[in-house]
């Protein structure tokens, strides 16, 4: 639990802030089972006044797929870096990979929506910051983020993007959300000692908006059945006076993942960093590699016989492989066996550490390319394992 500004000692009461009594709004999960938080506002959150499809080219953002079966099962490797760059938060976002649960994006270029919002009412919103810094500003607040953190926003939060300079980011939506995986947990809901994070590595919203920022979202863009509708606001939904519970957007760097070494390589849900009923999300970052006389700590072949495997790269050398760089996505669909390149895994015997700093996503499901995917294809990678 987290709260933040100012809230009445019971909910369902009545709270008069400055003279009027404030509106509640109570934000859930899981209909209403599992998690939650209540906020109190200026004004009620319910003020439409117009609304209608917004006239938003959305075939980049929501991704345009091409049948499974149009396309051979291969190793695959996209140059996310050659997407286009755009200028605002709907063409900035090309949409790479989906499956029924999940949609795999990378943003790049200016993501502030002028006088609006955006709210993704199909699943929760995971990034990853390649680069740039700026704020969330969120129903909840503030959230300032910067170069390699991941952002987690809730399913249903009103939000916009502002920053400075262009942005690179990878995202990742869950349906029906993405979490901090329960095995992490004790029965008190504390993240357990051995968990590879803790509860002082994540940040939450660190001040509510002002009138001035809130006033900016007058027009929020909501995403549901593959649609983005456009909703007019007669007053902002985002006037905040405060909040608490246990839902709301969190941050976290990376590089305060605490990695795992043993005597021999250990498999790479060792890496695990957030979960979804439908995939998982992994962290790799710097660490000491297995320690036993003979031990091989290049990653071993391996066949993903129940999962679609998605690795984004970030930065470092990357034992397995040439030809990859930074912001390089590989797929490796189910069942098709992958993993270092000929020479490497026997090549990294007797090393001590790896520098490696990249993102995974395994599916259960399998994942559709879109087009805009093959378009930035590197169609040399199918075949570098010869």
């Amino acid at each position: 639990r987290r709260s933040l500004g100012e809230f009445p000692a019971k909910p369902h009461t009545v709270f008069n802030w400055q003279g009027s009594p404030a509106s509640e709004l109570v934000f859930t999960r899981d209909g209403f089972s599992s998690g939650f938080s209540i906020l109190y506002q200026v004004d009620p959150p319910t003020s439409i006044k117009e609304l209608g499809f917004a006239d938003i080219h959305t075939d980049r953002f929501l991704g345009e797929v091409i049948p499974l079966e149009e396309v051979p099962v291969a190793r695959r490797h996209v140059k996310s870096w050659e997407a286009p760059l755009g200028t605002d938060f709907f063409s900035s976002r090309t949409a790479l990979y989906k499956s029924d649960h999940c949609r795999m994006s990378v943003c790049r270029g200016q993501m502030t929506i002028d006088q609006g919002g955006f709210c993704n009412g199909e699943g929760d919103e995971l990034y990853f910051v390649y680069e740039g810094e700026g704020t969330f500003q969120t129903l909840y607040g503030t959230l300032e983020f910067k170069k390699h953190d991941y952002i987690l926003i809730p399913r249903g939060t009103i939000y916009r993007i502002v920053h400075d300079d262009q942005l690179e980011l990878f995202c990742v939506e869950g349906d029906p959300y993405i979490q901090i995986p329960d095995d992490f947990r004790n029965p008190f809901g504390q993240l357990k000692l051995e968990a590879p994070y803790t509860h002082r590595d994540f940040r939450s919203p660190s001040r509510l908006l002002n009138d001035q920022e809130a006033g900016q979202f007058k027009t929020i863009y909501s995403l549901r059945n593959n649609r983005i509708t456009e909703h007019q606001y007669s007053q902002s939904p985002l006037h905040t006076i405060g909040w608490d519970g246990s839902v709301y957007p969190l941050a976290f760097n990376i590089h305060d993942y605490l990695p795992k070494t043993g005597k021999i390589h250990l498999p790479p849900n060792l890496h695990l960093t957030f979960q979804s009923p439908h995939f998982v999300v992994c962290s790799f970052v710097p660490r000491l590699v297995d320690y036993l006389e003979g031990a091989v700590p290049c990653p071993y072949p391996h066949a993903n016989v129940e999962c679609d495997e998605i690795l984004y790269y970030v930065s470092g050398d990357f034992t397995s492989r040439k030809g990859i760089s930074g912001r390089s996505i590989s797929h490796h669909p189910a069942g098709l066996p992958h993993g270092p390149q000929p020479g490497n895994y026997l090549k990294s015997v007797g090393a001590k550490e790896t520098n490696e700093l990249a993102v995974m996503v395994d599916t259960w499901e399998s994942l559709h390319y879109t087009k805009a995917a093959l378009g930035l294809e590197d169609t040399s990678y199918q075949k570098s394992w010869v």
